[in-house]
This record gives C-alpha cells, structure tokens and sequence, in this order.
C-alpha cells in the first residue's frame, strides 16, 4: 500500500509537472481556453492542466499551484484517471481540501505534503465523479488550508475543459 501511495505521488510530481511538459519526452497536444492538453511521447500518460484564476489568501508565498486531469494508460496501474490539485504548500497530516463546483457540486479530497488527491483505495469513483460535474460546470473553487493555518480558496475556469479531456482520451487512447 506504501510503496503504491508513493510510486503514485512520484508519478505526480515528477511526470505531471508542467516544466516538464517543456521536456522531449512530453508534448503539447492544445490549448482550449484555461485548459492545457500534454501527452508523454509513448502516450501513456495524458492529462490537461490549468492555473487558478484567482488566487486568495493571506500568505506570504505559495509554490506551484494549478489544477490537472491525467489519464494513465500503463497496464499495471489500477487506476486509469488521476484529478489532483497542487496547492504550493504543504498541508497538516490528514488534512482534507473541498472543491466547490459552481455553488452546488462539493467534493472532499485527501492531502499529501503540497498535493490534494483521490485515494482509490478508499473512493475508486470519485475521479470520475469529479471529472462529470468539471465537464458540466463553469467555475471550480478549490479551498485548504496549510499546516501554518493559512485558509487559501483558488478560483479555477472549467471553460475548455470538457474539450481539453476529450483530446487527452483522443490522444491517450
């Protein structure tokens, strides 16, 4: 269980960053609006990926922050999608995030050092609940809270994303 929390999070971090993205091995497939399309060369992994619109909080200084949905099509992995948030800092231990979907859609996700995401071991589903009500919506509010105590909410633009996934299921596929 260890070893597959941590070779999951060494895919995210490492695979999914953007500044990677800039590397041989990963490849701009689009642009839709807010949304950024990647795909590694062998296409095994995809994923669309956003910054917040606006970002609020009284901090000092934040990290990375942006928004991704990825697609996994290596056969050993149990789980195909992986929705993640990179909040630029760390949270307290079992901490949890809310995303607010236009007002009405709540979800709650699990944390790990900087990273809000789904444990699909405790909620396989939740990917793709989260991913419906993003194709849906307008606006997605991501809020948390970091280990010093600072409440951060960051405002994501879901305009494009519906498109930015279905080229990440064209291009991965």
């Amino acid at each position: 269980m260890l070893f597959s929390l941590l070779k999951f999070f060494f895919i995210f971090f490492i695979f999914f960053s953007n500044a990677n993205a800039i590397e041989k091995k990963w490849y701009k497939k689009g642009e839709y609006n807010d949304w950024e399309v990647y795909a590694k060369s062998d296409k095994v992994i995809c994923y669309t990926i956003t910054r917040p619109q606006k970002m609020e909080g009284e901090y000092n200084l934040r990290g990375r922050v942006d928004a991704m949905v990825a697609i996994n099509n290596n056969k050993s992995s149990k789980n195909k999608y992986y929705v993640g948030f990179d909040f630029g800092y760390t949270f307290a231990n079992n901490d949890k995030v809310k995303l607010i979907i236009d007002d009405s859609k709540v979800f709650e996700m699990d944390t790990f050092a900087q990273t809000a995401w789904i444990n699909p071991t405790k909620n396989p589903k939740l990917h793709l609940k989260i991913i419906e009500a993003m194709k849906k919506g307008n606006i997605l509010i991501a809020e948390g809270t970091s280990n010093r105590g600072t409440e951060t909410k960051d405002t994501y633009s879901l305009l494009g994303f519906t498109k930015a996934f279905k080229k990440v299921i064209d291009v991965c596929n």
